[in-house]
């Protein structure tokens, strides 16, 4: 971050304060409040950045405090802090206070820290889109100008999925701990009436949580200056790990499996990010499959690549689907039914990320085939 950054906590007791103080004040400027009054004034004198502060305060409650503030100061991102679970209090903290995020105390500093971070990188954002947009409107007749804006736009706009994230996040929690909660409070007769829709309502929010965690990493990754930290694994283990995960869903469509190594495929990786990439290529290889079908995983080596293939005798893919495989957003109903895009997107940057290479094409009789390219040359430090 280029600045130091004004940051406002305001709780009634004042040890918390201190402690909070001391904590951040090398990062951040601080500025406590022991009551909503003098947090609001501090708000009158002060460009505060973001604001956290306590649920729990004699005068006014936090909720009551962030509305006004969020009236009259609605830039900067609200935390709610609380000891307490009082669902009402969140429920109003979320849809008329607008809080970026709730912490329960005692807050752990690394996760507080994140948070903050996170939360100030966001607001950094929101100005300068704001900035941008500003300065878009008043020089549309400056074509040049305009351009490097756009540019500048587009680098942003993965950052902004940091905030698609965020915001799909809360109502997702919400739903996960409504559903479980209902769920534990049926009678089993009751259950098994209500079954299909609970199963809908669990099918429908684990959907929305992979998005999220795509749509997350592929932000990661797009990230300047993000480096993968590689060691020499053996590609069969993973191999041989994402399979046994995924056995419940071969097991459902009957599908059999069969892996061919010539050698053992050693090389430069960053374990997780692979394990990813085969997880998910598979997944969607078993997706695609037939009842009964078949799915082959074959690694050569050729020059300095070790090849690793994912082969299904599925239907394929339609060629406008090949076409606009790797981008991760394609309106096209042919492309939206296969519920791919995302994925390969990610896929295709953690191979990048690789300095590897990955190619997807269509089988002569059946199925599809994915090629990863891994370079199995020791990396240079």
């Amino acid at each position: 971050m280029d600045k130091k950054y004004n940051i406002l906590y305001v709780d009634d007791e004042v040890s918390n304060l201190n402690v909070f103080k001391n904590t951040f004040r090398r990062n951040y400027n601080i500025f406590t409040a022991d009551s909503a009054r003098e947090g609001l004034e501090i708000l009158d004198r002060e460009k505060i950045d973001l604001i956290l502060t306590d649920q729990r305060m004699p005068e006014m409650t936090g909720v009551d405090f962030l509305k006004k503030v969020m009236l009259k100061f609605p830039e900067p991102n609200r935390i709610l802090i609380t000891a307490f679970t009082d669902f009402s209090a969140l429920k109003d903290a979320v849809n008329e206070a607008k809080i970026f995020q709730y912490i329960q105390k005692p807050w752990d500093e690394k996760e507080i820290q994140q948070i903050i971070d996170t939360a100030l990188e966001i607001h950094h954002l929101k100005q300068k889109n704001v900035q941008l947009t500003e300065k878009l409107k008043s020089k549309n007749d400056e074509l040049e100008i305009l351009n490097k804006e756009l540019l500048e736009l587009d680098k942003l706009k993965f950052q902004f999925l940091k905030i698609i994230n965020h915001e799909i996040r809360t109502p997702l929690n919400g739903l996960v701990g409504a559903t479980f909660l209902f769920k534990k409070a049926l009678t089993n007769k009751d259950f098994r009436k209500y079954e299909e829709l609970f199963n809908i309502l669990e099918l429908s929010t684990q959907r929305l949580e992979h998005f999220l965690l795509l749509a997350e990493r592929i932000t990661t990754l797009k990230t300047l200056g993000f480096k993968v930290n590689p060691e020499l694994i053996n590609l069969s283990d993973l191999i041989e790990g994402a399979v046994k995960s995924l056995q419940d869903k071969l097991q459902e469509k009957n599908i059999r499996f069969e892996i061919r190594f010539d050698e053992i495929p050693q090389c430069y990786v960053e374990k997780q990010l692979i394990e990813i990439c085969l997880s998910e290529i598979i997944d969607n290889a078993i997706k695609h499959s037939e009842i009964n079908g078949k799915i082959i995983i074959n690694t050569y080596s050729k020059d300095d690549n070790i090849i690793l293939e994912i082969s299904d005798n599925g239907p394929g893919f339609p060629e406008i689907v090949l076409k606009n495989i790797y981008k991760p957003f394609i309106t096209d109903e042919d492309i939206t039914k296969q519920g791919m895009g995302l994925d390969l997107a990610l896929i295709k940057l953690i191979i990048e990320a690789h300095n590897g290479n990955i190619n997807i094409r269509n089988n002569e009789i059946a199925g599809s085939t994915v090629q990863l390219f891994f370079n199995n040359m020791i990396p240079k430090s």
